[in-house]
């Protein structure tokens, strides 16, 4: 047999033809199921009620072994075969069957010397490796995980796998984590920290020019800017907002301050596929709509004022027509002021999310280097 330590293929070979194998097969997953539930980190006893006749192999007695642990690696190699052979009927099966053996195969080889999750490539066929580690993935996020201990070895086991299967289970995992060890693992760049979230302020999300040109006719927008203004230098009125692009999609955290107390707290998830649009507003955005406004009630202004002293019509109406429309001027100052320049002079942007169901959000005060690094990372992602 010589010094080398023999092919686990070739293992699997020699023990087709052990009568009681299926017997051994089924003793040693049980036991190697109940000490994983113990937490016994020495291997598992696994033929109890076996003649030890019928544990007899090429590579050594198996009961034997199993009573005082594997001293070799020829040892160790044959258990480990053993005990991903006695694995096998249990992939595919329910998820979470799945992952229960997943978890059970980590933890025999982070705990003793019986790695099996190495040699299951070459003993198992592809429709049992596909499942298996399909449920390493699912194990292998150490930052995520309830053993990390587990997920570290799950996470070195699937990447030093050659096989199709783990391969495909490995690129799934990468597209998904953003757990940089994952990714470093796998051989995937960590996502840059400027795609990651961005913080500012929650606003008003922008009106249409119908809209706009109503509010400023009528003097509310003059009121609402005014109760704005009130509320942020008088009262300390803040809505801090921060966006962040996670797997789930994009989520939006915000809270109302006054006074310097919190007055509400909220979280919002939009999946990517709930997304309809989101843009970062360019500079100076419906500058012409307000020059506009502007532009006709100054010249109404002037031109009633010139019509009035052509007429002299005693008891004339100028001063409240004068008044109405120097309301209409200052509220389109105040909203253009608050709403677009108030960003512009600190170098400032704003995003507007606008999904295919609810509401349209608006996330003022951001960066624009960041606010385009996300948005780049975002159609990456939509993409995919």
């Amino acid at each position: 047999m010589g010094s080398e330590t023999p092919d686990p293929r070739s293992i699997a070979q020699a023990l087709a033809s052990q009568p009681a194998l299926e017997r051994v097969l089924a003793s040693l997953g049980h036991a190697a199921s109940e000490a994983y539930g113990r937490g016994d980190r020495s291997f598992p006893r696994g033929t109890a009620g076996l003649d030890r006749a019928e544990c007899e192999t090429p590579y050594g007695n198996v009961a034997e072994i199993c009573e005082r642990g594997p001293s070799t690696a020829v040892e160790a190699t044959l258990l480990a075969v053993l005990l991903a052979l006695a694995n096998a009927e249990r992939f595919p099966s329910a998820p979470e069957t799945e992952l229960t053996h997943a978890r059970e195969l980590a933890w025999v080889g982070l705990s003793t010397r019986v790695n099996a999750l190495s040699v299951v490539d070459d003993v198992l066929g592809e429709e049992r490796l596909r499942p298996l580690w399909r449920a390493v993935a699912a194990l292998a996020e150490p930052s995520k995980a309830e053993d990390p201990a587990i997920a570290t070895a799950a996470l070195f086991a699937l990447s030093l796998s050659g096989s199709e299967a783990a391969r495909s289970a490995r690129d799934d995992l990468a597209s998904r984590s953003d757990d940089a060890l994952v990714r470093r693992a796998l051989g995937r760049p960590a996502p840059e920290p400027t795609d990651a979230r961005l913080s500012g302020e929650l606003g008003p999300t922008p009106r249409g020019p119908i809209a706009t040109t109503l509010l400023a006719c009528t003097g509310l927008l003059l009121l609402s800017r005014g109760a704005r203004l009130l509320g942020r230098f008088g009262l300390a009125y803040r809505q801090p907002a921060e966006v962040r692009l996670s797997p789930r999609g994009l989520e939006l955290s915000h809270r109302t301050e006054l006074l310097g107390r919190v007055l509400r707290q909220r979280e919002t998830v939009i999946p990517l596929a709930n997304l309809a649009k989101v843009t970062r507003e360019v500079r100076y955005p419906r500058l012409g709509l307000y020059l506009g406004l502007l532009a006709l009630a100054l010249g109404s202004y002037v031109g009633m004022g010139l019509l009035v002293d052509g007429a002299r019509v005693p008891g004339g109406s100028f001063p409240m027509l004068g008044m109405g429309l120097l309301v209409i001027a200052l509220g389109l100052g105040i909203d253009y002021g608050l709403s677009v320049v108030s960003d512009e002079v600190r170098g400032r942007c704003r995003l507007v999310v606008e999904p295919k169901k609810g509401k349209r959000l608006c996330i003022g005060a951001l960066d624009p280097t960041r606010a385009d690094a996300m948005l780049a990372a975002l159609a990456t992602r939509t993409t995919r």
